[in-house]
């Protein structure tokens, strides 16, 4: 291939990338077979196989000295660049999709409109299935998109700036290729303690980079990510300084993703009102007849905020209104029908399945707090408890238990149950602790009622057969844990008064306690034996 033959040059920095750097590569194949590029791959300096995989692809490898400058690193590939158009990825994405949108971008003339274009990049956060998948396109789980501007024409001189979250300075016109995605899976930690050094390693170069310029928005909403490895005091400080930039600069493009950061903030410090005041203020300044369509994406945290603010100050009726906008809202964004733009900026927190089930369970709530319990009833009937999964289980079985136990709400646990039952059997690992907190929970629950309300619902539990079979093996295995319980204490009690009687002051306290022991198991000779011996 001649040099001046290539159209887009694919630029990647690496260290110590071997679990996914091979994943990455081979996703550009299909990309690669259809268009003219070039892969070049600059190291940082890895100690494991990277390299090797690198020479295995790559067109080039390109050694860097690491000098805590990711730009820096960026920039050193793509000056080897050839291709006419630079495309920028990382060895934890993967080009899953279609990649037809792409290749004709880059064989139409219409290309040369564009300075550079934006791709969608697809957080995936579940380490445990990441893991398990060959490819990220088999993923399944909560994730997060956003926009992230990695194409770019070479002939305008790019380079990055920005020691971390480093970023491509653009002009307009963009082109923005919403159906090419890039899956990223580099913020699924098993490792709790990789996850903390990660983001230690983040929030250290954000706030030296903030040092430089107090005014830098992008920088400051981009540390606020790294709440927990930030002392308590320089973070409440950095709000501080997040909710006077906001209101002074409203034109920055980072405001209202520091609208939702801020109010998060007031949330989950336990100041409803002022958390409030802020999402009221994002909707009076951004959403409405004559606004840009473009601020709706960032309103879906927003009203996410307000619906939890507002449940927990027991304002249910407003509550329920922020809900419905907040449902609303998701369903047009996960039909693709909002402008996306301001997913440049960052990711949205609360635009999962995870946050949406989240949100149907407390205007569930909301209602059985209203006592509406028909309506409460009509949501639980459109919840799918078998591919329900996580804390959403839970929480959904949490509120059925409850209903089957309100006369007005006609409901019966049985049906319920069986679906329970059913995935105790299949022992799902990533959901087992969940499935069996559940459990525990509704039988707990049960056990505590009084006699007549318990009898109902052990009714509505053994009118189905696996219900009857259920409990029966339930109370064997409690009859047995009793047992076990109780065997394990009068061998413990008997230690201790062996130990007891060796020290002569203490034969009469040794007495007492076998004593009280004959009570528990009368029939035990070594006990008999003890008490003989001590009465002496």
């Amino acid at each position: 291939m001649e040099q001046n033959d290539i159209m887009l040059s694919i630029c990647m920095i690496v260290k110590n990338e071997q679990r996914c750097l091979e994943r990455c590569l081979k996703s550009i194949k299909p990309l690669k077979e259809q268009l003219n590029c070039e892969i070049i791959v600059t190291d940082t300096g890895s100690t494991d196989k990277s390299v090797e995989i690198a020479e295995k692809y790559a067109d080039k490898v390109v050694h860097f000295e690491w000098c805590n400058d990711f730009s820096a690193a960026r920039n050193k590939g793509i000056e080897q660049a050839k291709g006419e158009w630079v495309m920028v990825m990382d060895a934890d994405e993967e080009l899953v999709e279609d990649v037809s949108h792409l290749v004709k971008f880059f064989n139409s003339e219409e290309k040369y409109r564009y300075t550079g274009a934006f791709c969608k990049m697809k957080n995936c956060f579940n380490a445990e299935v990441c893991n398990k998948v060959e490819s990220l396109r088999d993923y399944v789980g909560d994730t997060s998109d956003f926009l992230a501007y990695r194409i770019f024409r070479r002939d305008l001189n790019p380079r990055y700036v920005g020691i971390i979250h480093e970023y491509m300075p653009y002009r307009e016109p963009v082109y923005t290729l919403d159906t090419t995605t890039l899956y990223h899976d580099g913020y699924a930690f098993e490792d709790e303690k990789k996850r903390k050094q990660k983001k230690i390693r983040n929030a250290s170069l954000l706030e030296k980079q903030i040092k430089e310029n107090l005014h830098d928005l992008r920088a400051i909403v981009h540390i606020l990510v790294e709440e927990d490895v930030i002392n308590k005091e320089v973070y409440k400080n950095l709000i501080l300084l997040t909710e006077k930039l906001m209101y002074k600069n409203l034109n920055n493009i980072f405001v209202p993703n520091a609208f939702v950061k801020v109010a998060r903030y007031y949330d989950k410090n336990d100041d409803k009102q002022k958390a409030l005041k802020i999402c009221q203020d994002y909707v009076k300044l951004f959403i409405g007849d004559g606004k840009s369509k473009m601020y709706q994406t960032f309103e879906i945290d927003i009203r996410f905020i307000q619906s939890n603010a507002l449940f927990r100050q027991k304002q249910y009726r407003p509550a329920l209104k922020m809900m419905e906008k907040y449902l609303e809202l998701m369903d047009k964004y996960q039909k693709g029908e909002l402008d996306l733009q301001l997913l440049r900026t960052g990711s949205l927190g609360f635009a999962n399945d995870t946050q949406k089930e989240f949100i149907t369970f407390l205007k569930t709530r909301c209602y059985m707090e209203l006592k509406e319990y028909e309506k409460a009833k009509e949501i639980i009937k459109t919840i799918n408890l078998r591919e329900t999964v996580g804390k959403g289980f839970y929480n959904f079985y949490w509120l059925i238990v409850r209903l089957c136990n309100i006369k007005e709400c006609d409901m019966t646990l049985g049906e319920y149950y069986i679906i329970l039952v059913d995935a105790m059997k299949r022992e799902i690992p990533s959901q087992k602790k969940v499935v069996e907190d559940t459990y525990n929970m509704i039988h707990s629950y049960i056990a505590n009622l009084p006699k007549e309300q318990r009898e109902v619902l052990l009714g509505q539990i053994i009118s189905s057969e696996e219900g009857k079979t259920d409990l029966w093996n339930m109370i064997k295995k409690k009859e047995e844990e009793k047992k076990e319980g109780l065997k394990k204490m009068i061998g413990d009690t008997k230690v201790t008064i062996k130990k007891l009687m060796e020290e002569v002051t203490m034969r009469d306290k040794a007495l007492d306690l076998s004593k009280r022991l004959e009570k528990i198991a009368p029939e035990d000779e070594e006990v008999k034996e003890f008490i003989k011996i001590l009465s002496k």
